[in-house]
This record gives structure tokens, sequence and C-alpha cells, in this order.
């Protein structure tokens, strides 16, 4: 389960990059579909990780993190799509 923690965190890296970067892959339906699922197994992995280590810790940021920024990715849509 570690392995998938690390996987998942360097992917919410890689997202976050990509969010930066302002990506279409990263803003294009599948590539929504990838960052929710990920978001998900963040959850779950970090659930599933009994031991208190910095792994788990690390792991449930790296999720809040992905889930704030979809929340912003969100409210920039709304604001720009109201505009006339």
């Amino acid at each position: 389960m570690k392995r998938l923690a690390c996987v998942l965190m360097l992917f919410h890296l890689s997202v976050s990059i990509l969010w930066l970067a302002n990506s279409p892959k990263l803003f294009s339906m599948l590539g929504m579909i990838i960052w929710l699922i990920s978001i998900v197994l963040g959850f779950i992995a970090y659930k599933q990780i009994k031991d208190k280590n910095t792994t788990r810790k690390l792991l449930l940021y790296s999720s809040s993190f992905m889930v704030f920024l979809l929340v912003v990715t969100g409210l920039i849509e709304i604001a720009v799509t109201s505009m006339p």
C-alpha cells in the first residue's frame, strides 16, 4: 500500500505542475476523470494505511491539495464563463 501511496503522491505532484502550466491535457474530460480517480484512490489508500507515519500524512496533504485545486479550477471556470 505504501508503494501505491508513493506513486499517487508523484502523480499528484505532476498534476500540480500541469495545473500551474495550464495544460489542456489536464483540463480535458479524460484528464479530469483521471484526476478525480487519483483523488479518490488517495483517500482510500490513506484509510488503508494503518500505521501512523510520514507517508500517510503526506498522502492526506497531497489528496487534500488536489481537492483544493479542483475547487479553485471550478471557481475559475464559473468566473470565466460568466463574463460577457
